[in-house]
């Protein structure tokens, strides 16, 4: 499926937007963007560079093609997005 560079800056405009609000964020990301899989973690849990680095957040691609959630770097293989905050 893959993510491409306007839906991920799309994506991160939505996070900053519902960091700010208070609002819950996978159930609204999700609801927004119903192609991708989202998952919320502690950055503290996460021990490899983000992809994208945001105020208060990090943005980690995730590739779910196999049996396993994987991160990648490729856009061209992500479908959906980790963030940690």
């Amino acid at each position: 499926m893959g993510i491409s560079e306007a839906q991920l800056g799309t994506i991160e405009t939505s996070v900053s937007a519902l960091l700010a609000s208070g609002a819950p964020l996978v159930p609204e990301l999700r609801s927004q963007f119903p192609e991708f899989t989202f998952v919320c973690c502690a950055q503290g849990d996460m021990d490899t560079q983000p992809y994208r680095l945001g105020d208060g957040y990090q943005l980690y691609l995730i590739n779910r093609k196999s049996l396993c959630i994987n991160l990648t770097d490729s856009l061209e293989q992500a479908d959906g997005v980790v963030v940690a905050v």
